[in-house]
């Protein structure tokens, strides 16, 4: 079997609102699809999400799939290896069109050995999938409403986005737990907001409230700034933009920094170097959750097969399903008490609707994520809020 094309498609997927966070407000979830066609006419079917999907869709069309087309589709291993070595020096960006090749590979792999891709992976530890019920920066009342509805959904964890006002988060905070009761767990995420000691004081103001974790307190380059903070407060710590990939992975467990990774395969390079990143913190005694670029039911299927082949992942996961007004598959998923049922179907399970592939991209326009489109005068203060 050989590998005859590598077809990709920029799609972007509305919101039902704007996702406020320190960094910007997001209205939309663009990603790239991505599709690996053979001469025998098995297609495996990929997704790429990231900061810059035109740039990503330039590197897999035009400097990745050269490299592709041609081979023998079971050759992942040397495919891989031999897109990470072309893309060394600017393997950042590289890695988010590598990882959308490589779970179109995967699920490809899957179909021709007839098994779900968590057979790849390891094995299935876990059937199905636990997602937590995200919630953005809006006012006290309207989060604490949103909080609720999820409690009544079945979710058993939240995740707020705070960063911009300690006092509001405060507010926030003190909500939507008085919404929610003691059982429900919430963690927040500053997406690397505050300052070290802004993120101590904020911290402890919000500690009371029974946090569960605080993601990303400080800049993702400082990792003596987030060990600091993670010695004064009693939260742990989450890790995020500081742990794309395997030698930051290193670098916050050598510095002991935090307690959690939250792992992307988007930003590692791909499923596969996601794992690596899993297993060492397995060593480590270090848990992990998946972070999310607001991946479509594609994206969000290789991230359920990821979690539900490895032993190390207790939390509930990312997603922005919940915000989309529509998706990708034939058959969109369905949350059963904040969970999703991992196919025991050939590669992901994807069943792709072509005709929703086209009405999502017929109209694609890039969307700054690091952005106020109706705010032009915001700008993210990462790390500098005192």
């Amino acid at each position: 079997m050989k590998i005859t094309a590598v077809r990709t498609k920029p799609i972007k997927i509305p919101f039902y609102k704007g996702e406020k966070w320190s960094g910007g407000t997001r209205y939309s979830a663009p990603s790239l699809i991505i599709r690996i066609e053979t001469d025998e006419g098995l297609i495996g079917v990929g997704e790429s999400v990231g900061p810059t999907i035109p740039v990503i869709q330039t590197v897999v069309d035009k400097e990745f799939a050269p490299f592709v087309v041609g081979r023998d589709p079971m050759e992942l291993e040397s495919i891989l290896h031999r897109l990470e070595e072309y893309c060394v020096n600017w393997k950042q960006i590289g890695y988010y069109g590598m990882a959308g090749i490589e779970m179109a590979l995967l699920d490809l792999r899957g179909k021709i050995l007839n098994t779900p891709a968590y057979n790849l992976l390891g094995g299935k530890v876990k059937s199905d999938v636990a997602f937590a019920g995200y919630i953005f920066i809006d006012a006290p009342e309207a989060n604490a409403e949103e909080a609720r509805k999820f409690a009544a959904a079945g979710y058993t964890e939240l995740k707020l986005k705070v960063g911009r006002d300690i006092d509001l988060d405060t507010k926030r905070v003190k909500a939507v737990r008085e919404a929610v009761g003691p059982a429900m767990k919430i963690r927040i995420d500053a997406n690397q907001n505050w300052s070290v000691p802004t993120a101590i004081k904020a911290i402890r103001a919000m500690e009371k409230y029974d946090l569960q974790m605080v993601e990303q307190p400080t800049r993702y380059d400082d990792v003596d700034g987030m060990a600091a903070v993670a010695r004064a407060v009693d939260v742990p710590i989450i890790a995020d933009e500081g742990c794309a990939t395997y030698e930051d992975a290193l670098r916050l467990i050598d510095k002991r920094a935090c307690a959690c990774f939250l792992v992307y395969p988007s930003e590692a390079g791909g499923i596969l170097k996601a794992k690596q990143i899993v297993d060492l913190a397995n060593h480590a005694g270090i848990w992990c959750v998946t972070g999310s670029w607001a991946e479509t039911g594609i994206g969000t299927l290789g991230n359920a097969h990821f979690v539900a082949a490895s032993r190390n992942f207790p939390f509930a996961n990312d997603t922005h399903l919940n915000f989309m007004t529509g998706d990708l598959l034939r058959e969109p998923l369905t949350f059963n008490q904040g969970r999703i049922a991992v196919p025991d179907l050939p590669g992901f399970g994807i069943d792709l609707d072509i005709a929703k592939l086209d009405r999502y991209g017929a109209s694609f326009e890039r969307e700054m994520v690091f952005y106020d489109p109706k705010d032009p005068q915001f700008q993210p203060r990462i790390g500098q809020i005192l």
